[in-house]
């Protein structure tokens, strides 16, 4: 991530924005259609997303909620109103990682189910003359 200008008090459009938090522009846009209000991002000319360095903190704080803890929308804008999440609703960080080496396993499974279709097709274009 990148750092804040000197000037904190200059607002940043979102291309600056996207330098300074990795974010892709269009996440940023993105975001700030889904949680307008809580972002607070002002309107420059032409409609253009202006962004306050606080703005960027809640734009972080929204990344945080969908990414690293894996609220769904709905669930990171009951969170920031102050809601609870319910416990079920957001997968812990350990279970995702198990998920995560599960779903490897499985694609290597696949992986090696595609190779033995391969030989096995291979195997009965041999036997009956056929390719």
């Amino acid at each position: 991530m990148g750092e804040l200008p000197h000037d904190s008090k200059k607002m940043l459009g979102v291309k600056e924005v996207a330098e300074i938090t990795s974010l892709p522009p269009a996440t940023i846009r993105y975001y700030d259609q889904q949680f307008e209000e809580f972002l607070g991002v002002q309107r420059g000319p032409g409609r253009r997303r202006l962004f306050s360095p606080e703005a960027i903190a809640r734009l972080e704080q929204v990344r945080r909620l969908l990414k690293e803890e894996g609220l769904s929308i709905r669930q990171a804008r009951q969170r920031l109103a102050g809601g609870q999440v319910p416990v079920a609703a957001a997968a812990p960080p350990g279970e995702i990682a198990e998920l995560k080496a599960r779903l490897g396993d499985l694609e290597d499974q696949v992986r090696q189910l595609k190779d033995i279709q391969v030989r096995t097709l291979a195997l009965v274009e041999g036997l009956t003359g056929k390719g």
